[in-house]
């Protein structure tokens, strides 16, 4: 993905924790060898919700029992492709296995379908969004996104909402989503695109061997946030430009190992233990002090996997299909 050209939260966040990760995973497209069991089954469970709720804008209201039939086929579908290979022992990989996301969705389902039905309905599922920051200055790029979910309430009002899933709920975890970089994107799109200030809705579905258990966070804010989240943005986004102007140098005058390099320095602390596990590039972040050398070819352990939304997006419904 061309960074002068477009970025999206999840290139961006990774830039705010740490320059030197970001150049790593967005910019030398280093990947590691093995799949991440969380990701992919939060992936797939995502995929589940969305094929309800489109379901749902298409037919009208569905019953418990076949809103959780079309869930379950949906997950089945996605993790045939991306996870059943890997990871072929259920009982292994317990609670993250298909047979637990089934008795999830059954339980999420009679929750929540009969009072999401009468208090509001989805106008929006899997949204694509950009805010385009030429306004600001030419030289930066457009922040993309896509919305799992959007509702209208009954009186009018509307929800961002955005599916997680987590392995326990921590005392600053509402903190965490309410100063989140994501949710002040999230509702500056919505504010763009509706004329009016959205609410932001985090649907989380906890997942562990002893229960099954699901909490909503709403979170509001007033007009100041959005104007502080386009500055903040505005910011990051010309540092990332600076930063890629500088590699172009480094790339002349950074060809020894031990050279330094002056772009995307590292952010050594609490960014190599982020989620209370090492950086996965944390290694071969401190093996060599020139990274460029490996711009030819990965390290052992890594591939080479370009992201880009936009084409992940039509590789997977290639796949799908």
């Amino acid at each position: 993905m061309d960074y002068t050209e477009k970025i999206d939260y999840s290139s961006l966040s990774t830039y705010m924790e740490c320059p030197r990760k970001f150049l790593f995973q967005y910019i030398m497209h280093f990947r590691p060898g093995n799949k991440n069991l969380d990701l992919v089954f939060g992936s797939c469970w995502h995929y589940g919700l969305e094929q309800v709720y489109k379901s749902q804008m298409v037919t009208g209201n569905p019953s418990v029992i076949d809103a959780t039939e079309v869930a379950i086929e949906s997950f089945q579908k996605l993790w045939a492709l991306e996870g059943k290979e890997q990871w072929p022992d259920h009982y292994a990989i317990f609670p993250k296995s298909p047979g637990r996301a089934s008795d999830m969705y059954y339980d999420y389902f009679k929750r929540f379908l009969n009072s999401d039905l009468d208090e509001r309905r989805p106008i929006a599922v899997e949204e694509p969004f950009t805010i385009d920051l030429s306004q600001f200055d030419t030289r930066l790029p457009n922040y993309i996104g896509r919305i799992d979910l959007i509702w209208e309430e009954l009186n009018g009002n509307i929800s961002i909402v955005d599916h997680k899933t987590a392995k326990a709920m921590y005392p600053i975890s509402l903190t965490a989503y309410e100063v989140s970089f994501q949710t002040d994107g999230y509702i500056t799109a919505g504010s763009l695109f509706y004329d009016k200030l959205p609410q932001m809705v985090y649907n989380i579905a906890i997942c562990q061997k002893s229960k099954i258990d699901f909490h909503r966070y709403y979170i509001t804010k007033r007009l100041a946030a959005v104007n502080q989240f386009l500055q903040d943005l505005r910011y990051y986004c010309s540092r990332i430009i600076r930063d890629l102007e500088q590699l172009e140098q480094d790339k002349l005058t950074a060809t020894k190992r031990n050279h330094h390099i002056s772009s995307f320095p590292r952010c050594p602390g609490s960014a190599c233990t982020t989620f209370m596990r090492p950086c996965q590039y944390k290694e071969i972040c401190m093996i060599r002090n020139n990274p460029l050398l490996w711009l030819d070819k990965a390290p052992q352990g890594f591939t080479v996997n370009e992201w880009d939304p936009d084409k992940h997006e039509e590789q997977m419904k290639e796949k799908l299909s």
